[in-house]
């Protein structure tokens, strides 16, 4: 593993711990046992860092969203992709718990939040409607109700880490996760064919398990 990797992975470990916040390079460069000027080779501050961590969420969330995904798709991949995308959640929660406070400060990562949201967003519509074109989803009546969806879809798996947060639970865990899942799941579930319903959460029972 190269001095930046190390770098990347023990912010990551110190910042889901603690929260983005409380954790700077200074704190960073004593867990490595290295002094600040070793970690500024690499990154110029706390931001440089955050944005190296959110560039591989980024790539890593469009890879899960679009990976093997081929029409017509299966209800195992549909599942597949909430257990995965909650996964990463789980990764990178100090990003997602601090998603106001880092973007107020890093226009640069804001920037490249918000084209990640807008690639998500027509990402997860083009996937509700292969669904709908495959006979395993219906389209819901209102006009822009598959974008809407999508968007809700969005809204909870982004935002669900601080909604833990703020219920008075005193960590975030594993097992939050799983609920969650389970939501942006019973989001969609009215408008899913009955046997791809029953198929995929046949998936999710499955998988979820061994989380609880």
């Amino acid at each position: 593993m190269s001095n930046r990797e190390r770098i990347l992975e023990t912010a990551l470990e110190l910042m889901n711990e603690a929260g983005a916040q409380a954790v700077g390079t200074s704190r960073i460069a004593q867990a490595l046992g290295v002094s600040p000027g070793n970690l500024y080779y690499h990154f110029k501050n706390r931001e440089d860092i955050v944005r190296a961590l959110f560039a591989d969420l980024d790539a890593e969330f469009r890879a899960i969203l679009v990976d093997d995904v081929t029409p017509p798709i299966p209800a195992a991949r549909f599942a597949d992709f909430y257990l995965r995308s909650f996964d990463l959640v789980w990764t990178y929660r100090f990003f997602f718990g601090a998603l106001h406070h880092l973007l107020r400060r890093d226009d640069v990562l804001a920037a490249q939040y918000r084209a990640l949201q807008d690639w998500a967003l027509a990402a997860l519509e083009a996937i509700v409607t292969q669904l709908v074109a495959d006979g395993s989803m219906t389209s819901p009546k209102r006009k822009g109700g598959l974008r809407s969806l999508a968007l809700n879809t969005w809204l909870i798996w982004m935002n669900w880490v601080r909604y833990v947060q703020i219920s008075g639970r005193e960590t975030v865990t594993k097992a939050d996760m799983v609920e969650g899942v389970g939501q942006i799941f019973d989001l969609l579930a009215p408008y899913l064919e009955p046997g791809f319903e029953q198929s995929a959460r046949r998936v999710l029972t499955r998988a979820l398990k061994p989380r609880l």
